[in-house]
C-alpha cells in the first residue's frame, strides 16, 4: 500500500509585461484584423517583452511573489523545476532563478514539453518531494514555474502565428499538506504530430561546405521561428485534452473508494491555445463554459507554459463567481504533442 501523503499548491505567483500589444496594433503590423483575429482565436491582446525585459525577469517575479504568498523564504525551497521553451542556451533558467532569488538549497532544473511543460515540471517536482519524504523522512518544498516568451521565436510576418502568442509567467510552491492538494497527474507524448508545431533549430554544423577542414560562423540575426500547421494541431489538440482529463479522473479512482466524475469537478484551467479549441473541449465533455477558464486567450494569448498557472491568479478567471475549492483538473498540450492533466482538490 503506497503511503498516504497529500501534496499541493500553497502558493501563487504571476508576472506578465507591461507592454500590451492589441489586435490593432497588429493591423498595423500584418494583413489581419481585430475581426479576423477574434473570430478565429478569442484573442484581443497579448503582453510582450520590452527590450530590456528578459524570459528571467519575468520567472524571477512570478517566483518571488509565490514564495511570499506561501510564506516561505528562498532558503526553504529544495527544488525548482522550470517548465520554459523559449530559453534557448546554457546555464539553464532554473539555476539562473535559483541564482536571483537565493535558494542556494534547492537543486535546479529546466523542463522542455512544448506548452505542456508546467504540467510536466509540477510532476517532477511531486515526485521528488513524494519519494524525499516516504525514502529519505525530508519535508521538501518545490517552486515550479512555468513561463516563456514566445515573441522571441515569432515571425510577425506570418498572420497565422504571430496573432496567438504573448509572453508570461506563473508559479506555484509545493509542498506536503494536511489534506487535499494534487488527487493525480497523467503525462503523455506522441511525436509523430512533431512536424505541425515545432520551431527552427537553433544549432546547425559550421563545417565549411567549400572547405572540410575549416569551419564557418553560422549567419548572425538568425531567430528559431516557430511554424504551426493551425487545422492539424486543432483536431489533435481537442482529442488529447479530452482524453488526459478522462484518463486523469480514471487514475484517480482505480484506487480510490470514493471514486469522481466529472459533474464533481468545479473548474476546469486549459492551457490556453485557442478559444475555439477550449470551447470544443468544454463541448465534448459536457462541461459550461462557464465553468472553464476562457479569460486568458482573451487577454494574454498562447503564453504556453504560462498560461495555465497565470490563470490561477487572475481576478476575473470565473465568471461565474466559483470559488478557487472543490476538485480542479489542470489540463494542457503542446509541441510533441506532450501533454497531460492534473487532477486537484482545494479541500
Amino acid at each position: 500500500m503506497k503511503p498516504d501523503l497529500c501534496i499541493g499548491y500553497v502558493g501563487f505567483g504571476a508576472y506578465v509585461p507591461p507592454t500590451v500589444l492589441t489586435n490593432h496594433d497588429l493591423e498595423r503590423i500584418v494583413d489581419t484584423s481585430d475581426e479576423w483575429i477574434q473570430r478565429r482565436t478569442g484573442i484581443r491582446e497579448r503582453h510582450i517583452l520590452a527590450e530590456d525585459e528578459t524570459i528571467l525577469d519575468m520567472a524571477v517575479a512570478a517566483a518571488r511573489q509565490a514564495l511570499d504568498d506561501a510564506g516561505v523564504t528562498p532558503e526553504q525551497i529544495g527544488d525548482i523545476r522550470i517548465g520554459v521553451n523559449t530559453w534557448a542556451r546554457f546555464p539553464s533558467l532554473a539555476t539562473q532563478v535559483q541564482a536571483a532569488i537565493g535558494a542556494f538549497n534547492a537543486s535546479a532544473a529546466d523542463v522542455s514539453a512544448g506548452c505542456a511543460g508546467f504540467i510536466y515540471a509540477v510532476e517532477e517536482a511531486y515526485n521528488k518531494i513524494y519519494v524525499s519524504k516516504v525514502r529519505d523522512g525530508d519535508d521538501l518544498i518545490s517552486l515550479v514555474i512555468g513561463v516563456d516568451g514566445l515573441s522571441h521565436i515569432t515571425n510577425w510576418t506570418d498572420r497565422e502565428t504571430c496573432v496567438l502568442l504573448g509572453d508570461g509567467a506563473g508559479a506555484v510552491v509545493l509542498r506536503q499538506v494536511d489534506r487535499g492538494g494534487i488527487l493525480a497527474i497523467h503525462t503523455h507524448a506522441d511525436g509523430r504530430y512533431g512536424d505541425y508545431l515545432y520551431s527552427d533549430p537553433v544549432l546547425g554544423t559550421q563545417w565549411d561546405p567549400g572547405a572540410p577542414e575549416s569551419f564557418s560562423n553560422k549567419q548572425s540575426g538568425i531567430r528559431p521561428y516557430l511554424h504551426m500547421s493551425g487545422r492539424k494541431v486543432y483536431g489533435v489538440a481537442v482529442r488529447t485534452m479530452v482524453n488526459d482529463i478522462h484518463t486523469v479522473v480514471e487514475k484517480y479512482n482505480r484506487d480510490n473508494p470514493d471514486p469522481v466524475s466529472l459533474d464533481d469537478v468545479s473548474f476546469v484551467y486549459p492551457h490556453q491555445a485557442n478559444l475555439r479549441i477550449i470551447e470544443s473541449v468544454a463541448s465534448k465533455l459536457g462541461m459550461p463554459l462557464e465553468r472553464v477558464y476562457t479569460n486568458g486567450i482573451v487577454h494574454f494569448g498562447n503564453t504556453s507554459t504560462a498560461s495555465i498557472p497565470l490563470g490561477y491568479l487572475d481576478p476575473d478567471a470565473r465568471t461565474n463567481g466559483t470559488p478557487r475549492q472543490g476538485i480542479e483538473i489542470d489540463v494542457a498540450f503542446g509541441a510533441g504533442f506532450a501533454s497531460g492533466a492534473i487532477l486537484r482538490s482545494g479541500a
